[in-house]
């Protein structure tokens, strides 16, 4: 008879440990595994800002030194009209420089 309530028991475990398996799959199963982050640009631009000094975070920036910085939601860097559209939301304007080292170059500027 101890083996009978032994094998019932066996079963119990397994079917609490089936129930678990397919819970944790469910969950994993809606999330986009193509996702690489979750941090919108917005966030990531103002938190890069923070992290610079004063000097280095008034300059005029262009979209290449920022992209660089910046991480993609699907992919390693994000294209640079979200970039873009990230920067104009927080208040960044873009101007062309037309000293002789700018040659003409867009470059963001952050006004307050």
């Amino acid at each position: 008879m101890a083996m009978k309530t032994y094998i019932d028991q066996l079963k119990v475990e397994a079917e609490a440990a089936n129930l678990r398996r397919e819970e944790v799959k469910a969950k994993f199963q809606n999330a986009d595994s193509r996702v690489l982050c979750d941090t919108p640009l917005t966030d990531q631009i103002t938190a890069l800002m923070a992290s610079l000094p004063p000097a280095q975070r008034n300059r005029p920036w262009s979209m290449d030194e920022l992209v660089v910085r910046l991480s993609g939601r699907y992919s390693a860097k994000p294209h640079a009209m979200n970039v873009g559209t990230a920067l104009r939301q927080l208040g960044w304007v873009t101007r062309r420089d037309w000293s002789a080292e700018g040659a003409g170059r867009r470059v963001w500027r952050r006004y307050e």
